[in-house]
Parts: structure tokens; C-alpha cells; sequence
């Protein structure tokens, strides 16, 4: 039984948090303000900022190919793996292969940018402009030992002649780039890095406001530019979103900054970007008589909403709802309100809830005491409804109605065994889920045409020792394309318990809502681990036509699209 519970509960707590936004006034404010929060101990991170800011200045027919799975229609996201049709761009340690894919009789390397001291995280392409993003270090002499100093980097490359990328633009920044998304001719990239750094001078730690440099410019921020909301963080991060135009070197970047929590978690609209970062903070429970209580551990999520306009960013709202974030697909932006999924832990255990909020942040509709118990596991927002699946023992899979976005309720639920950690919609009534049952892996497909009663119409799993698939903890590793009735997944998995007989590949399933799910075959890259794992693990799965491209650290290989015969291999090195 579904139970949506409201509860009411006297409370003695700590001051809460007020989600009003401010601006700093000085450098001195600051330091008060990070002292008043901070914490006994810091990571040590070492700071310099001649070194580290040397950016480098610039010198100078219609296919059917598959793309990356994105959340959001119109919002690019990076990938270690990009096509354009013609050509597929490889992230692969310290390396970007660009391949001529597109005959494949005609299929090779055509060239690679070495990135030197770095490796390369993620891609976007944009036309002929190349976007490489990574991070780094740089060792400087220090007493006796060296130091090795971190720094992330955005680099544009004009990619006209694909046989010879030239460098166009180049962004370096101090810190940890946590996320990123393309709109339009925009990157977006959020980055983050604490206050304290080491100061070699001085031989001790200070505060160092953020800084980029772009094209061999750099920018410092100004304490009057940083935005800050009353709370006391365990620890602290300057957070700050720059976009960079990555087709017209000539406009300059935008940037906001703002101190907050940790974040590694975000949603990109078209119009707005979401931040979120986890906190908790302990409250005063009364028991029974107003004189005796217990202290327990309120738990919430900070949310700011960035808009995005033309490349300008500005920082415009915050907000609180209760609760940890799962991940990206536990939002959704939808008509104007922001609707957030969360899974809230205290003494007495766990419970999932749904809020919505208004573009001020405020939130107008909660549906709360979804599965007590349980966590959610996975979340989809398609229009107004959400999909949405808790665990503990057993598989509940709930259609939430969000038509009234002050009063969301649930339509109906089913429970299965297992668990699905990532849903993808196939057709207006039918999501497929992927998740596990027991060791194994297993497909499902939901039929949501009566939302009052959904129901399991297929499902698929894996009869192995164990096996496993980085799609369930990143989406862009599953490929599906509902025209050609097509979902492909990699995997690994072991057979022959107590041999430990592992092996490595891509599984290729026609499905359809009206035969569910069919294996294909697979295209294995290793088998029996007769080469290294990291370098023939099968990553990232594309098509161009009628071939197949299943792409690992070291290798792609090309497989007709209808038999998956070997086309042809081609060596990443």
C-alpha cells in the first residue's frame, strides 16, 4: 500500500537557513563570513596563480547517425565519445582521436591532439569547432618535494580540416569543472574549488577569490560579485558558471560566482540552469513532554536557479526542499515550475517525496510519504507525469500525476522484484526500465496506457554468475533509437562461479511495444580477460547508417547493422 502521509511535529531547531540571496561587500566580510562555518581542518591545495593561468592564445549529404542521450531536447551534454555523422571524436586518457568512421570501408585515424600533463574528459562538437574538456596538473619545486597543482581547461579546437585541429580558444581555470551543457553556441561549464589555498610565499594558507583566464586575459573575481545565502556549510566552495561562445572567438565570457556547499548534480533547461547542493544540519525533536527532547539530523537540498540567455548567466533564485537529489533525472523543469524527486534519511529511517516550485524557488506542491522505507532509485519527468522507482526488497514503480502542480498525487504503482536504475521513455505509454535482479541485469518494459495500473509487459535478464553495465550509472551509455526499434547496452559479467571466467561487450536487443525485448547478439571487444580490462572495455555504442560502432579505450570496431558481422577494427594509438 501506498501511503501519502503529512506530518505534523513541534520542532526546536537551529535557526534555518534563509534562502535569501546576498552579495558580499569586501574581502574582509568574506573572511568572516568563512571563519563563522569553517570547519577545523581543510584539504590542502596548493596555489599559484602566475603558474597555473598560462593559457595558451590561438594561431591562427544528410546521414542517419546516432547522438548522445541527453535529458533535455536542445541542451547538449559532453560525452567521452561525439559523431557527427561522418566522423566520431574519442576521449581516451590523455588523447582525442578524431576517426574517419563514415564509409567504413574508408574508416580510420585521422589525426589526435596529445594533451600533454592532462587527460581529456569530455567532448562536444559544434559544426568544425571541437570542445575538449579536462584536467591537469603542473609540478612545481617546493622545498624539497614537488607540488602538483590542479587546473581544468576548456579548449576549442577549429576542426575544418579534420586532419589538422588547430587551437582557437582556450579557458583555465583553478578547481574542479563538475559539469557542463551546450546550448546553442554556448558551453556552459560549472566549476568549483574551496577558499583556502597554500600560499608559497607566505608559507600558509588564505582565502583566494576565484579566477579564469581566457584567450591569455584574466579574470578575477571581486568580492562585491560573489553571492552567498545565510547558512553555516560544514565546508564551503565557490561555485561559478561560465559560458564561452565556442563558434565567435571575439565575445568574451560570462561568469557568476557564489559560495555554497558541494555540488556535483544539475539540471540545464533551455532558459536555466539548477545547482543543487546536500547539507544537514542538526534539529531539537521534543519527546512527549515539552521539557525532554532528542537531537536528530534535518536533511535538505539547496537549490539555485541560474537563467540562461544569449550566453549571459545570472544567478536569479534559491530555494530549499527536503532531502537528497538522486541525480539529474530527479529533476525537471515543466511550464514554468521546477519539480525535484528526494529520498530523505533521519533516525527513524527513509522516505521519498515530490515538490514543485515556482521560478522564485518557493515551493507550492508536495507529494510526500512516498515508500517509507525505501529510496528512489531512478526518476523520469515526461510532461506531466513522473515515473519513479523506490527499493528495499521489492521494485515499486509509481506513475505520479503533475497536471495541478500545487496538489502532484499518485495515479497508480506496481511492484516487482528487482529494481530499475534508469528509466527511458520508448513511446507515450510504454518506458522501458534497466536494473537489476539479484546479480543480473534485467530490462523492463512498463506499459503506462492505464496509469491507474501499470504493469510489467516484458522484461529481459541475464542469466549469468553476475553482471553488470555501465549504463545503470550513466545513461549515455545507452544507446536506443525507437525508428529502428534498437537498444543497445554494454556489459560485463562472469560466468562459472569459482573460475572467475570474465568477459566484456555490447548487447544488441530489437524491442518494441509489441514484442518487448529480443537479443540480437553481442559484440564482444575481450573475452575471458585476455587483455587489460581498462583498454578493450566497450564504452560507448553509435551507429551511422547501417553500421554499428562500438568504441573502447583502445580500439573501434565496426559491425553491420543487421547481422553485427565484423566491418572492421581500428586501433586507437
Amino acid at each position: 500500500m501506498v501511503l501519502v502521509v503529512f506530518v505534523a511535529a513541534a520542532y526546536s531547531m537551529s535557526q534555518a537557513p534563509d534562502p535569501n540571496l546576498k552579495r558580499f561587500s569586501s574581502m574582509d566580510e568574506i573572511e568572516a563570513y568563512l571563519k563563522g562555518g569553517a570547519p577545523s581542518w581543510w584539504p590542502v591545495f596548493y596555489f599559484n596563480r602566475d603558474f597555473a593561468f598560462q593559457a595558451t592564445t590561438a594561431e591562427g549529404g544528410l546521414k542517419d547517425y546516432s547522438t548522445t542521450n541527453i535529458q533535455v531536447a536542445g541542451v547538449d551534454e559532453a560525452d567521452i565519445v561525439k559523431s557527427d555523422g561522418e566522423y566520431l571524436y574519442i576521449a581516451s586518457g590523455d588523447t582525442v582521436y578524431i576517426v574517419k568512421a563514415y564509409p567504413p570501408d574508408d574508416a580510420r585515424v585521422v589525426s589526435k591532439i596529445v594533451i600533454n600533463n592532462s587527460y581529456s574528459q569530455d567532448l562536444y562538437i559544434n559544426g568544425d569547432r571541437l570542445v575538449v574538456i579536462g584536467s591537469g596538473y603542473s609540478a612545481v619545486a617546493f622545498k624539497a618535494y614537488p607540488v602538483y597543482i590542479a587546473n581544468s581547461f576548456v579548449r576549442v579546437y577549429d576542426i575544418t580540416d579534420r586532419s589538422s585541429p588547430e587551437l582557437a580558444r582556450e579557458l583555465v581555470l583553478n578547481g574542479t569543472i563538475s559539469g557542463s551543457r551546450m546550448i546553442g553556441d554556448y558551453v556552459y561549464i560549472v566549476s568549483q574549488e574551496y577558499p583556502y589555498v597554500y600560499d608559497f610565499d607566505s608559507q600558509d594558507y588564505r582565502i583566494e577569490l576565484p579566477a579564469y583566464a581566457c584567450d591569455g586575459s584574466t579574470k578575477e573575481t571581486k568580492p562585491e560579485e560573489i553571492y552567498y545565502i545565510e547558512s553555516q556549510e560544514s565546508h564551503y566552495l565557490f561555485m561559478t558558471v561560465i559560458s564561452l561562445n565556442v563558434i565567435d572567438d571575439s565575445i568574451p565570457p560570462s561568469d557568476e560566482t557564489f559560495l555554497a556547499g558541494a555540488s556535483s548534480t544539475m539540471y540545464v533547461s533551455p532558459e536555466n540552469m539548477y545547482l543543487v547542493a546536500h547539507r544537514s544540519y542538526p534539529v531539537r525533536i521534543m519527546i512527549i513532554a515539552p521539557s525532554s527532547s532528542a537531537e536528530d539530523w534535518k536533511e535538505e537540498t539547496l537549490v539555485y536557479r541560474l537563467s540562461l540567455k544569449d550566453g549571459k548567466v545570472t544567478l536569479e533564485a534559491s530555494g530549499t526542499v527536503p532531502g537528497g537529489i538522486l541525480n539529474q533525472y530527479s529533476m525537471d523543469e515543466h511550464n514554468g515550475y521546477f519539480r525535484v524527486a528526494t529520498t530523505e534519511w533521519t533516525s527513524n529511517g527513509s522516505e521519498n517525496a515530490l515538490y514543485v516550485l515556482n521560478m522564485r524557488m518557493e515551493i507550492v506542491g508536495a507529494l510526500e510519504g512516498i515508500a517509507p522505507g525505501e529510496r528512489i532509485y531512478s526518476a523520469r519527468f515526461m510532461g506531466d507525469r513522473c515515473y519513479l522507482v523506490t527499493f528495499r526488497q521489492v521494485d515499486p514503480f509509481f506513475v505520479i500525476d503533475l497536471s495541478d502542480p500545487s496538489s502532484p498525487s499518485v495515479l497508480g504503482y506496481l511492484k516487482i522484484p528487482g529494481y530499475s536504475s534508469y528509466l527511458h521513455p520508448l513511446d507515450e505509454d510504454h518506458i522501458i526500465g534497466l536494473g537489476k535482479e539479484g546479480n543480473n541485469l534485467k530490462l523492463s518494459l512498463f506499459n503506462v496506457e492505464d496509469v491507474s495500473a501499470p504493469r510489467e509487459v516484458a522484461k529481459f535478464g541475464l542469466n549469468y554468475t553476475y553482471s553488470d553495465s555501465e549504463s545503470l550509472y550513466d545513461p549515455k551509455a545507452f544507446l536506443f533509437s525507437a525508428e529502428r526499434q534498437l537498444l543497445a547496452i554494454p556489459v560485463g559479467w562472469t560466468e562459472d562461479y569459482g573460475a572467475w571466467k570474465y568477459s566484456q561487450g555490447a548487447f544488441v536487443f530489437n524491442v518494441s511495444a509489441e514484442v518487448g525485448f529480443s537479443l540480437r547478439g553481442i559484440i564482444v571487444h575481450q573475452s575471458e580477460m585476455e587483455q587489460s580490462y581498462w583498454s578493450l572495455t566497450v564504452r560507448r555504442i553509435l551507429y551511422i547508417e547501417d553500421a554499428l560502432y562500438t568504441v573502447s579505450n583502445d580500439q573501434v570496431r565496426i559491425s553491420d547493422f543487421v547481422t553485427l558481422d565484423l566491418i572492421k577494427a581500428i586501433p586507437l594509438q
